[in-house]
Parts: C-alpha cells; sequence; structure tokens
C-alpha cells in the first residue's frame, strides 16, 4: 500500500546512509567509519546471513563488547527478518550456553576474547546453531567451522537493501532475556514497530542530533543500549566506540575522551555517574555534556553535584519489557527557582512517561484503580503501548502472568506525588540491583537462596542487597542469612567455595551470617528485618 510502509529501525541507516554519506557514523582509536561504509558493510552482513541461510524469525545471538560490529549487526539481523539475541557475556558459560540453545540461534557472532568461554570444550554440541563468525581475529583452530567477520564481509557485494524484507512491523526484531529470572528464562521479545518508534522517542528525550557526539559507556547488549544505537543512526549523530581499558569509570583517560572527542551525550549506571563525578576532569570537559542514567534513582546529593558541573542530567526509568527507558524525569521551569538539595529531591524521582510511551502508564491498587496522587499510597506500576514487548518467548505461563488485561504489570511499587510524578518505593519481586564492572543488573533472590539450599548442610536462606548509599561504597553488597541444618558443620568460606562453582559472580553473596530467619505466621521470611538487624546480625558497619 502506497500509504503503508512497515516501521523498522533499519529504514534509519538507509536514509542516513544517503543523506550523510561522509558524516562519521562511528568513531573509535584508529579512525572513523562514515555512514556510506557503514550502510555498506551493514548490507554485507545481511548478505552473509542470507547466504547462511538464515531464515526469516530464526535468531541470531550476539556475544560481543561493545563495538562497531555490534551496531552493524543490529542493523543487519532485522533487515533479512531475523532477531537479534544479543548475550550478556559477564554471564557463566552454562548460562551462556543455556540461552544459546532456549532462543534456538542459527547464527552467533562472537568476540574471539568469549570464544573460550563458549567452547571451553571442544566436544560441545549444540542443537540449533548452525555457524559462528568471530569478530576481531582468528578463533583457536580447534574451533573448526568457524568463520571470520571481516572476511564474511569483504566477499559480499553491499547490494542487498536494509529496508524491504520487514513483512510486518509486529514481528519480533529482538529478545532480550531478564536478569534474576528463576526457572525457565524470560526472553523478552521486541517488534520493529517498538524498536523505531523508541529509538525516535529516546532521540527527542535526550535531545540527540546530527551534530552530537556520543560516547558508548552503556553495554550495547543491555536492552539493545537502550535503542541508543537506532537512534543516532536516526538523526545523523556520530558514536564513538573506544575500548574498556580505555575509559575506565573515573579515569584520566575517559576525561581525555571526552574532551578529544567532544562529546555531547553518554548514558549509563548511576555507579557511572557517580565516578563521573569524582573523576579528576577539568570543567571544561563536561561543558554541554547530557548525561543520562536509569536503573536505582541516583542520590540527590549526586545530582546537586552534576548541577555543580554544569552536567544536564537526566533520570529516565525502564524495563526490559519497555524497550528500556519509559519514564523520564522532565524537568519543570519553576524548579530552577527551588534551593539546590529541593530542586534535586525532585529529580530524584522516576518523573512521567516519556514520549513515544505516550499515555500507557498508571499506578493501580489491588482492583486495579488509579492511585490518589498524594505522595502516600502505594500501588504497582503498569504500563501499555507502542515500545512495551510483545511477551515472553516460548514461555506461554510467564508471558501470561505478566501480560494481561491488556496492561504488562511491572511488579514495579511507586507513588504519584500531586504533580504526576512517579516515585518507584519498592518491588512486589524479590530483585536486588547490582551495579557491576560493565553496568548493572536486577538479580533474583529467589535464585541465589535456592542455590545456597541445594548445599546439603542448608537448611534455609534469605538473600538481601544493601544499597551503595547505605554503605557509602560504589557497590551493592549482598548478603546471604544462612540457617544451618540441624547439627551439621558449616562455614563461610564453605559457603563461599560452593556459590563460586554455582553461580556468575556478581550473583555471589559477599557476607554469610548464620541466625535463625525470622518468620511471618505464614512462615514468610521477615526480610524487612534482617535488613533493619543486618548490623547487628552479621556485625556490620552501616
Amino acid at each position: 500500500m502506497h500509504s503503508y510502509i512497515p516501521l523498522s529501525p533499519t529504514t534509519f541507516l538507509e536514509r542516513s546512509g544517503r543523506a550523510f554519506p561522509n558524516r562519521s557514523a562511528i568513531a573509535y582509536a584508529d579512525g572513523i567509519v562514515t555512514y556510506a561504509e557503514l550502510l555498506h558493510r551493514s548490507r554485507c552482513l545481511a548478505q552473509v546471513l542470507k547466504r547462511l541461510q538464515v531464515g526469516y524469525g530464526e535468531r541470531v545471538a550476539l556475544l560481543t563488547e561493545n563495538n562497531q560490529q555490534t551496531i552493524e549487526a543490529h542493523f543487519s539481523i532485522p533487515a533479512i527478518g531475523a532477531v537479534i539475541v544479543a548475550l550478556n557475556p559477564w554471564l557463566a558459560a552454562q548460562d551462556l550456553l543455556s540461552l544459546l540453545d532456549y532462543c534456538e540461534a542459527k547464527v552467533l557472532i562472537v568476540d574471539a576474547s568469549f570464544c573460550e568461554k563458549i567452547f571451553l570444550n571442544p566436544e560441545v554440541a549444540f542443537s540449533h546453531l548452525k555457524q559462528v563468525i568471530v569478530i576481531n581475529g582468528a578463533a583457536n583452530p580447534i574451533y573448526s567451522g568457524v568463520l571470520d567477520y571481516e572476511t564474511c564481509l569483504a566477499a559480499e557485494n553491499g547490494d542487498f537493501r536494509l529496508d524491504e524484507t520487514v513483512v510486518s512491523e509486529l514481528d519480533p526484531l529482538a529478545i532480550n532475556f531478564t536478569s534474576g529470572t528463576t526457572g525457565r528464562p524470560k526472553g523478552v521479545m521486541c517488534s520493529h514497530r517498538g524498536a523505531y518508534l523508541h529509538a525516535l522517542g529516546q532521540a527527542l528525550m535526550i535531545g540527540i542530533n546530527r551534530s552530537s557526539k556520543y560516547l558508548w559507556l552503556l553495554p550495547m547488549f543491555h536492552v539493545n543500549g537502550w535503542g541508543h544505537m537506532w537512534a543516532n543512526v536516526a538523526v545523523g549523530a556520530t558514536q564513538v566506540v573506544l575500548a574498556s581499558d580505555q575509559i575506565r569509570d573515573g579515569s584520566a583517560d575517559l576525561c581525555q575522551a571526552l574532551g578529544q572527542y567532544q562529546i555531547t551525550h553518554l548514558s549509563g549506571a548511576p555507579r557511572l555517574v557517580r565516578s563521573l563525578a569524582s573523576a579528576p576532569c577539568s570543567k571544561e570537559a563536561f561543558r554541554g555534556l547530557t548525561i543520562t542514567t536509569g536503573g536505582a534513582a541516583p542520590a540527590p546529593t549526586l545530582i546537586q553535584r552534576l548541577d555543580e558541573m554544569g552536567i544536564n542530567f537526566i533520570h529516565q526509568y525502564g524495563l526490559n519489557e519497555t524497550f528500556g527507558p519509559y519514564v523520564v524525569c522532565e524537568e519543570q521551569e519553576e524548579w530552577q527557582a527551588l534551593p539546590p538539595s529541593s530542586r534535586a529531591r525532585k529529580r530524584a524521582r522516576q518523573g512521567v512517561a516519556t514520549i513515544h510511551a505516550g499515555t500507557g502508564l498508571r499506578v493501580v491498587d489491588a482492583d486495579r484503580q488509579e492511585v490518589p496522587w498524594d505522595g502516600r499510597t502505594l500501588g504497582e506500576v503498569i504500563v501499555a503501548g507502542n515500545t512495551v514487548a510483545m511477551g515472553y518467548y516460548n514461555n506461554p505461563e510467564a508471558t501470561e502472568k505478566a501480560f494481561r488485561d491488556g496492561w504488562f504489570h511491572t511488579g514495579d511499587m511507586a507513588i504519584i506525588h500531586p504533580d504526576g510524578y512517579l516515585e518507584i518505593q519498592d518491588r512486589l519481586k524479590d530483585l536486588i540491583y547490582v551495579e557491576t564492572d560493565y553496568g548493572w543488573e536486577n538479580i533474583s533472590s529467589i535464585e541465589i537462596e535456592n542455590v545456597l539450599c541445594q548445599h546439603e548442610q542448608v537448611k534455609e536462606a534469605a538473600v538481601i542487597g544493601i544499597s551503595p548509599e547505605e554503605l557509602g561504597k560504589n557497590r551493592t553488597l549482598l548478603v546471604a542469612f544462612i540457617e544451618p541444618g540441624d547439627s551439621q558443620a558449616i562455614t563461610k568460606e564453605d559457603l563461599r567455595h560452593f556459590c563460586e562453582s554455582e553461580l556468575t559472580p556478581y550473583k555471589q553473596p559477599q557476607v554469610f551470617c548464620f541466625t535463625d530467619l525470622p518468620k511471618t505466621a505464614t512462615g514468610k521470611v521477615r526480610k524487612d528485618l534482617l535488613a533493619r538487624e543486618v548490623d547487628q546480625r552479621c556485625e556490620l558497619k552501616i
């Protein structure tokens, strides 16, 4: 139909490749990639995948760092109607193998540095994986049948258009696995339409345009980099991609990169923002810089510090199921007249629906009635709209439970202030926000407790997280309360070794306490009491 073309972010690169052929699309330590080159290379990768017989709707997995090839893959894979599965490379090898099999990935594109994690055992067999493409170096010869990324691209002519294959804008474009799930994985399915609208909404919300220079500190695998790979290409901005050892949090190298590349925008977890606030940078390095953060709410004192540094700070909130940012703390002009501490407290709230979220945001009580705007009444955050996920891949039970009555039920509890601004207060689920070296994860305390209870000398376990703000440190502290079995000898070192063998590093408790677990009349562990009494029970100084 002449008046309807399926929406897909793949069209962004087709346009920008022609509109800005000589502009820098990607900048890195050794040079630049123009928009014309990015378009050509992405078309070539699409041809490679077609030649490997990746069919419409089949999955292509990425196990990659922040790099040029990850950006190319985010256009090439959906351009042939296939589905991106961006995996977290910091997961344990067994977790990665399980997810690869679960999503039935046909092709894996992997950085050479992660090859051993996948192929620790040369005899590993995959029921669905047919081909591996290696980035940044030849893989070990014992891994037979792998292809070299650059060699593959060089063999193609690049005449495959990125905007002609998508049949329906409601077809899945990506699957993103949530963190901290127990049992059956939850792979969040995102559509072409949702990714397109979310990318444009983010471009508007964070203010990127043709003159912007966006530095990648946010992991690209995390909810497809919040859609910022697509958003930057849509407006013709330059994405700056540097090796992680060049831009360590709070380092002088990062300060130098801000100035050298004239960075205007970056995004990351509150941990990253805190490190920037204490980085040895001159005020000049921060001039004109916009920083976007999400996850746990930043402390008001941190927001004040960023204001003093002249940084334009944007606080957003979202989930995997909302393609990332869905709520933004839109600053009102009258807040400028408030005392700095009062203004910072307002800006620490999650805020209002983003442009792309529209009116699909509610906070409701148990009867599905909207809570009053009184800043006191708790309700659950529920969302609906064009940038909400389609459901969970191959998991109808979880889909039916979370996506019901026309809304996605987030499990987050919030209040609404009299000015209509949302503020998250708690979670229905037992999730703990953990910051890592590469970003952050929401992990399940239940998952860790279940693993601990597999130890033959553990009767019962409860896990809580103590936030960085409470500790005065940069990391969340995971504390495991253990009720040992009768007359059994067990040590903290035993449990530490056990967790190292069973859990991904960021899920391993740092503190173990042996104690009787306080419970309700129905047998539910009182984690609120454990949190309040953690210093006495565990002899911690908080």
